[in-house]
């Protein structure tokens, strides 16, 4: 259990890696992808909204089943996932969980598991009405970081 904890907290870390020249192409005139997300409060909705999908969702809710275990262990997973967001879209946050390969190395992690997690990210960002051009940028970000994330 512990180490599928600190598994899940490597795929953030990751994840986090790959964000500074996604974060660079980010910031445009209007500011950086964070401020033009709504800051921190838009990204723990966003957040909130997007854990619960994963957690209800039976195509990937495996790989999540500390963060399903208990509140506490939930509260912590989307503040760390919260604070992943908020640095890799240029915000004041520090992410300091573990790397995306370490993370996800030996779990299992297939395409279609990954296909489906950004599938109900996607569903979280149109639920809240995200820009077209906020929501491609964002995605860019993930995209990047599939071959860390998924087990061949």
């Amino acid at each position: 259990m512990f180490n599928s904890r600190i598994n899940r907290v490597a795929v953030l870390a990751v994840m986090a890696a790959s964000f500074g020249s996604v974060v660079r192409a980010a910031e445009g005139e209007n500011g950086s992808l964070y401020q033009r997300l709504g800051g921190m409060p838009a990204i723990q909705a966003v957040v909130d909204d997007f854990v619960s999908r994963i957690l209800a969702d039976d195509r990937v809710n495996r790989w999540f089943a500390h963060a399903a275990s208990d509140p506490e262990n939930a509260r912590l997973y989307k503040a760390k996932l919260a604070d992943f967001i908020c640095q890799g879209t240029g915000g004041p946050c520090k992410y300091t969980g573990a790397d995306m390969l370490s993370a996800h190395k030996g779990r299992g992690v297939t395409e279609d598991a990954f296909n489906a997690v950004v599938s109900d990210l996607v569903a979280t960002l149109d639920k809240f009405k995200v820009p077209e051009k906020e929501k491609g940028q964002l995605l860019g970000i993930l995209g990047p970081m599939k071959s860390g994330i998924v087990n061949k």
